[in-house]
């Protein structure tokens, strides 16, 4: 069951996905791309976790779009800072 989906860049895309396999459900985060005949085929790239890892998936998610704002939030701040008379 597809959950999300966002553009990688112009020739791939992000699927996030549950799947089952052998009566488990697993998450599913995989680079899709195009094949010669425009079909869209998943790649090798890409995870797949058992549904009671998700939790530990966040926890490290929310950790790095953390440290991304930080890192952002100090660079924009310099950036002002050298723009500034």
């Amino acid at each position: 069951m597809k959950i999300y989906e966002f553009q990688k860049n112009v020739l791939e895309k992000v699927i996030v996905e549950i799947t089952k396999f052998n009566g488990s459900d697993y998450l599913n985060l995989r680079t899709w791309f195009q094949d010669a005949k425009n079909v869209w085929r998943p790649s090798h790239k890409g995870i797949t976790l058992s549904l009671d890892k998700i939790g530990e998936l966040k926890i490290g998610i929310d950790l790095a779009f953390k440290e991304y704002a930080e890192q952002h939030k100090e660079a924009d701040s310099d950036k002002r800072a050298r723009l500034s008379p």
